[in-house]
This record gives structure tokens, C-alpha cells and sequence, in this order.
């Protein structure tokens, strides 16, 4: 029994209906009855959607924790932590204004969220804390507090969402996937901007006191924390001189290149397959076996799968029964395919999907003689189809039976790919029947007649209805003739078909030959389909494989002319999903270089800022390695929420130093002035961060296409960017505004004027 749904309806509410409904036929039948659930959607999404509340729950435990180890102030604490539920409930009810469902993917945006959504309160929050350490009144505090940093977490935050905007026009399987991610995350992000401009001004007026005296310095940072004892000298001693600062900045370059030479030592895939442990057998007979002979290998199956620990539950669908062999044989042209038996196997919730397929294919060569074939495919939810196609044409039928065959011999042994099969149907033993028409009229009878006779011997052919009187509908009568009758070409030319006792061989010509049943075509020329489950991990790797192996053939003229093999499968759709991807990136750095430009009114610190989008793959590419994780979509998506992450800290910083150049502090000064009062605010956001995320990143909940490689990429790529744009980027500053000043200077000169004022270097 299968059960569908509307496309409106709640799939977990109907899964409980139908199952509420299933106990009470059970519970109200006379009989043993037993209703045993094969497969249930609904259960997947219970688990994706529990694992990632608790992803969220843990996330938003731990950015708590780091705040207070930063504030040490139960009541602060309290202040930022607030930002994160309401921040979520703001995202919610956009959502619902949106008309976008609570899914799995919304529900991943909303855990991958928990850690940003409390950046800009912490922004917020750390600077009343500091002018109250500087001795202001709670009401002076809360005004200039979050007025002097409204406009870095406005564009910090603007910058983030705009990074997600290219997901809505990377089209495909991308934009279907990803977009309610992305705008479930956007709507999170601008929240949290909304509550930390007014909400957390308005609790810190009430709950954020000022630190005991003598326990801050001037510029309301702790005497004796241990960032500002780290970062001060070590910021000191990148901007000693023009060296430092270059050498620094070199340093950075030389470990971004080292960093891109290990993506290629990364695997790569295209989507998380989910947790489902579902396999589907496939139990192919040989061209012109009965259904019970299916049926009865199919038993043989079935016995062999369930023999195995890790199989909860077989369900097998076999062909319709009482066909005899000679009556397969007849209706051959629905090809080998349609006489096959499909077994559905449940594991065990522990089972390693990979391996049992494995397992279970090699357990099943006992029935693999005689021509049955057995292949073993994973049958997994949202994301799955992890095959290979090879589509392969040419001028004639024979070519493409040549080329078939030999592609197959050559990628059969690759590693990682598995049940490698063509589309192409066996030569099955047909009888045609040709009427002469004239034996036939001087039979009685018509071609057409004659037609109607064999198919009513083959075949049950409807006779009328009865209706009982205990029956509320009538009866379907059907007339079928003896399959012992006609079981063979020889009985079949022995049939009755006109006046006289004439039979079919007086009025036909009876011939058995082998004929093919199905041909597939593309573009009207000849083609068949080669498939491979791709089991390995490295989805890219097994397609170069793939590759390679066909141009060693293409260069080698292996194959009958006119002959071309397309790729396609699951390595056409990782293709073009990266690419679309890799768009989105690009497209999303040049918004941010824009929205920068608008922030900074500036062509130059922009780029200083984008200075720091490179110093994240310094530690996303070691994280995915160290973890053995591959790059897929989920990782990529995880690069996309970097380029507006890293960012942030650049922003937040440099803003600061912005402005107290304009106040008259020269460049070095401001920069060490800058970094002395923007390192906690930097920590805490991305510490807070990093976090929130770790329980994504351990895949504590493996079904959810929000993969662990998301979380891996963001920590890892956060933690480089975040300790290396507090170094390297102030000394790239603080080289190109030397520069600049210089620059200026000489241009003064040239002119015969003044030159303006130096800028300190």
C-alpha cells in the first residue's frame, strides 16, 4: 500500500493520521491481521527535524557560555543571550509572511543562524559595557554605545545577507535546495540587527552596570585579559615598520597557496543522501522465464537477505502469477525489465549503508546463475541518486551494442563504482503471427478475428458481471482458456480458429525468432544508457576515473566510428551545481565589494577588507582534510556564508580606525588604538560563532543535507580568518594608506604646491 499526500499538506501530521488510522483496522478486523510500515517519510523529517533542534539547542549553550567567559556578568550574559530566541521567533514570523514552511532546510538555516544571530548584540552589548567602564551613566552609555558601532553591524550585516542573494539565481537543483535556506538565514540575520539596535539598548539600560574601579584601563578593556596582553605587543610588532607589515602580508599569500594545493587532495561530492537505511534489490530472470519462475528465485532472495543481522524488513513485489513460460515468450515486448522481481530492504538504524550493500550483493551470488542477475542499489531519501549515466550513440544499433559492451568492460573495475549495467534488452524469443487473409475468409473469419482468438487464448478476456444478493457490487466474470492448452508454439498452431476445426497454421504463417525489445534513440540516432551506482565518497574522483578511462578509449580507437559517449547522472548534476555555485561566489563578492564601497565611501578599503576573504580557506581546506570530509554543496554553501562572515571582523575594526583617523590620531596610532578596543568584540562574536556550530560540525545529526561539511568549512575558515585579519590585516592597511599618503605627497610636489601633510607610516 503506498500513500501520497498534497502537496499543501503537513507530511508528519498525515503520517500520524494514516498510522492512527492503520492501528484502528487492525484493532477493529476479526482476522490476524498485521500491518507491518515499510518506508515513512515522516520519519526522516522527525529526525532530521529533532537532530537539528538539538544542533540549535547545543549551538545557542555554547555562544551563551562564550559570552560570559568574555563578560564574566551573569546580567550582560543574559542581555546577549536574549537576542538569540527573539532573533529566531523575528525569523519565524517572516517565514510565515514569506509562505515558507518549517522543512528541513529552514530548519538548518535557523541552526546554522543560533551563532550569528548574536554577533551584532555582542557588538552592541561589549560597547555599553566599555564606555560604562569608562565612568559614563547607564542613559549616555546605551546612546553612544551602540551609536558608535550602528554602522559597522548595519553593513557587517547587510554584507552577510547579500552574500545569499546569488542563491536565488543559480537555478537548478541549487535554487530549489537552498533557497529557503538562504532566506530562512537572511531573515535571522537582519532580526538579530533589529534587536540589537533597540532591544539590547533598552535591557543594558536596565541590567548592564559599570566594573568595579580599577579593574579596566582607559579604554574600558580588563587589566589583565589575556587579549589584550597577546594582541598589544603582537600588534605592535607587525606595524614596527614598513617590513613587518610587508612581511606579514607575504606570510598570509604564501599560506593562502599552500592551502588551495590540498583541495585537490580533497574528495569531492554532491549531496548528504540522508539517514535512511533503505536498499532495493532488483532480481533480473534470463529473456523468457515464467513469473513463478521470478517468483520463486525471488523466495530464494529473500531467504538470503534475511538470513543477514542488519535486515529489519523484505518487502518483494513479483510479476502477476499463472503466466507460463511460452506465454512470457509471447509477451516479451515489455522487455526483461518488466519480469523482474524488486525486493525492499529496512536496516537496522546502526547499519553502515555502503557496506551491507556490499555485503548483501556478494551474499546473493546463489542466485546469480543461469543468467539471473542480482543488483543491489541504495533506495535512501532527499538527496540520493548517487548513479552515473553514460549515454551512448551511434549510427546503427550494432555500434552502439559494440561501444556498450566496451565501456563497460573498461569502468567496470573502477574503484567506488558499483552495478555498472546497460539499458540495453536482451534479444528475447518472439512468435509473430502473419494471417493471409484470403485462408482466413475461406475460414470464416477475419485477420482481426483471428487476432481476437489468440489473444483470448493467451489471455483472460472479460465475459459480463454477476451481482449476488449478499454483494453490495457486481462481480467482474473473466474467460480464459486452459494454460496447458497453449503451451507451446506447437499447441498455440493447433488452435481452433474458424469454421471447420480450421486452425491458426492453416491461416497464418507461424514463425519463432529472437527480437529485440526495446531500441532507445537520441536525436533519431540509435543509444543506450550505461548506469553505475557511485558508492565511494569521492563522487568527483570516481567521474574523473570515468572520464579518463573513456578518453583513454576515444584516443586509443577503441570505439566503432560515429560512436560518442555523453556523461551524465549524479556527476552531470555535481557539475553544474558547482558551477553554479562558484557563480554565486563570484556574484556575492562583488556585492560585498559594493556595499563596502557605500559603507567606507572609498574604492581602496574595500579591498583591504576582501583582503581577508583568502585567509579563510587557510583553515577550511585543513579542517575538511584533517576531518576526512569531502566538498560538496554543503561545504560550498559553507565557503558562501564565509565570504560574508570573515568580512564582518574587517568591518568592525577598520570602521573604528576610520574614524579616529578622522579625529586627528595618526595611522599607526589608530590602527593599535583600533585593534585595542575591537580584539574582544572580534573574539566573542566569532568564538560565539565557531561554537554555536560545533555540534553541526561533529554530525551529531547525519540525515540533515545541512551536512557537516557546512559547519567543518565555517569553524575552520573562521578560525584562520579570524585570529589572522586581527595581524594581517591592519598591516595590509596600514602599507596601502602609507602608500597612498606617499603617493599624494609627490603628487604635491609635482604640481610646485605644498605637499600635504605626511600620513605616519
Amino acid at each position: 500500500l503506498s500513500v501520497s499526500k498534497t502537496s499543501t499538506a503537513n507530511t508528519v501530521e498525515v503520517s500520524e493520521d494514516v498510522r492512527e488510522a492503520l492501528d484502528e483496522l487492525v484493532a477493529d478486523s476479526d482476522a490476524a491481521l498485521e500491518i507491518e510500515v515499510v518506508s515513512d517519510q515522516a520519519e526522516f523529517i522527525i529526525e532530521s527535524r529533532d537532530g537539528l533542534l538539538k544542533e540549535g539547542g547545543l549551538g545557542a549553550v555554547f555562544a551563551v557560555l562564550t559570552i560570559f567567559a568574555f563578560l564574566f556578568s551573569l546580567r550582560s550574559t543574559f542581555v546577549a543571550a536574549l537576542s538569540i530566541p527573539l532573533s529566531l521567533l523575528i525569523a519565524i514570523v517572516l517565514m510565515q509572511l514569506g509562505g515558507i514552511t518549517m522543512n528541513i532546510m529552514t530548519l538548518g538555516g535557523l541552526a546554522v543562524a543560533v551563532g550569528r544571530v548574536v554577533d551584532d548584540s555582542i557588538v552592541v552589548l561589549e560597547n555599553i559595557y566599555r564606555h560604562r567602564a569608562m565612568g559614563e551613566d547607564r542613559l549616555t552609555a546605551v546612546l553612544r554605545g551602540p551609536a558608535e558601532v550602528a554602522g559597522a553591524i548595519t553593513w557587517s550585516t547587510l554584507t552577510t545577507v547579500a552574500v545569499f542573494l546569488p542563491l536565488g539565481f543559480a537555478g537548478g537543483l541549487i535554487s530549489q535546495f537552498f533557497l529557503p535556506f538562504a532566506l530562512t538565514t537572511a531573515f535571522a540575520l537582519l532580526a538579530s540587527l533589529l534587536v540589537a539596535l533597540t532591544v539590547i539598548p533598552v535591557l543594558a539600560f536596565f541590567l548592564v552596570g559599570a566594573p568595579r574601579a580599577g579593574a579596566v584601563d582607559e579604554a574600558g578593556e580588563p587589566r589583565r585579559s589575556l587579549w589584550v596582553r597577546a594582541y598589544d605587543p603582537t600588534i605592535r610588532a607587525v606595524l614596527h615598520s614598513r617590513w613587518t607589515s610587508l612581511g606579514v602580508v607575504v606570510g598570509a599569500l604564501v599560506l593562502f597557496v599552500g592551502s588551495l594545493f590540498l583541495a585537490p587532495l580533497l574528495p569531492t561530492a554532491f549531496l548528504n543522501s540522508g539517514s535512511e537505511k533503505l536498499l532495493l534489490v532488483s532480481v533480473a530472470p534470463p529473456a523468457g522465464v515464467s513469473s513463478s519462475g521470478v517468483r520463486d528465485r525471488a523466495a530464494e532472495a529473500e531467504e538470503l537477505l534475511l538470513a543477514d543481522d542488519e535486515v529489519e524488513l523484505v518487502q518483494t513485489s513479483v510479476p502477476p502469477e499463472g503466466d507460463t513460460g511460452f506465454r512470457t515468450l509471447i509477451s516479451a515486448q515489455s522487455g526483461r525489465a518488466a519480469n523482474s522481481a524488486t525486493l525492499y530492504l529496512r536496516l537496522d538504524a546502526d547499519a553502515d549503508l555502503l557496506d551491507a550493500a556490499r555485503r548483501l550483493e556478494e551474499g546473493l551470488a546463489p542466485i546469480e546463475t543461469d543468467g539471473w542477475d542480482a543488483v543491489v542499489q541504495q533506495a535512501t531519501g532527499p538527496g540520493a541518486g548517487g548513479n552515473l549515466a553514460l549515454v551512448v550513440s551511434g549510427p546503427d544499433l550494432t555500434s552502439v551494442e559494440t561501444a556498450t559492451g566496451t565501456v563497460i568492460d573498461a569502468i567496470r573495475d573502477i574503484d567506488g563504482l558499483a552495478n555498472v549495467t546497460s539499458d540495453l534488452v536482451a534479444a528475447a524469443p518472439t512468435v509473430e503471427i502473419d494471417v493471409d487473409p484470403a485462408a482466413a475468409a475461406g475460414a470464416g473469419v477475419s485477420p482481426a478475428q483471428v487476432g481476437g482468438i489468440v489473444r483470448g487464448a493467451l489471455s483472460a478476456t472479460p465475459a459480463g458481471t454477476i451481482q449476488p444478493e449478499d454483494a453490495e457490487e457486481p462481480i467482474d466474470v473473466l474467460l480464459r482458456l486452459d494454460p496447458d492448452a497453449v503451451d507451446s508454439v506447437d499447441a498455440l498452431s493447433r488452435l481452433p480458429v474458424g469454421v471447420g476445426g480450421t486452425t491458426l497454421v492453416e491461416v497464418a504463417g507461424i514463425t519463432e525468432r529472437e527480437v529485440r525489445a526495446t531500441i532507445s534513440r537520441v536525436d533519431g540516432a540509435p543509444s543506450s544508457t550505461i548506469s553505475g551506482e557511485v558508492v565511494g565518497e569521492d563522487t568527483g574522483g570516481i567521474s574523473a576515473a570515468v572520464r579518463a578511462e573513456l578518453d583513454r578509449l576515444e584516443a586509443g580507437g577503441d570505439l566503432p566510428s560515429g560512436v560518442t559517449v555523453a556523461v551524465g547522472g549524479v556527476s552531470e548534476q555535481q557539475a553544474e551545481a558547482f558551477g553554479g555555485l562558484f557563480v554565486a561566489m563570484g556574484v556575492a563578492v562583488a556585492l560585498v565589494y559594493l556595499m563596502l564601497v557605500l559603507a567606507f565611501n572609498s574604492l581602496v578599503t574595500p579591498f583591504i577588507i576582501l583582503f581577508s576573504l583568502p585567509l579563510a580557506t587557510i583553515g577550511a581546506f585543513p579542517a575538511l582534510l584533517l576531518t576526512g570530509r569531502p566538498i560538496g554543496v554543503s561545504a560550498l554553501i559553507g565557503f558562501l556564508m564565509l565570504i560574508g562572515i570573515v568580512v564582518t571582523n574587517a568591518i568592525v575594526l577598520l570602521d573604528l580606525v576610520e574614524r579616529l583617523r578622522a579625529q586627528g590620531v595618526p595611522l599607526k596610532e589608530a590602527i593599535i588604538r583600533g585593534g585595542h578596543t575591537r580584539v574582544r568584540p572580534i573574539l566573542m562574536t566569532a568564538l560565539a560563532t565557531i561554537l554555536a556550530l560545533l555540534p553541526l560540525a561533529l554530525g551529531l545529526n547525519e540525515g540533515s543535507i545541512i551536512a557537516a561539511e557546512l559547519g567543518t568549512v565555517v569553524i575552520g575558515g573562521l578560525l584562520s580568518s579570524t585570529f589572522l585579519t586581527l595581524i594581517v590585516v591592519p598591516a595590509a592597511y596600514r602599507l596601502v594608506e602609507g602608500l597612498r599618503g606617499r603617493i599624494a605627497g609627490s603628487l604635491q610636489r609635482a604640481r610646485g604646491g605644498e605637499p600635504l601633510p605626511a600620513i605616519e607610516a
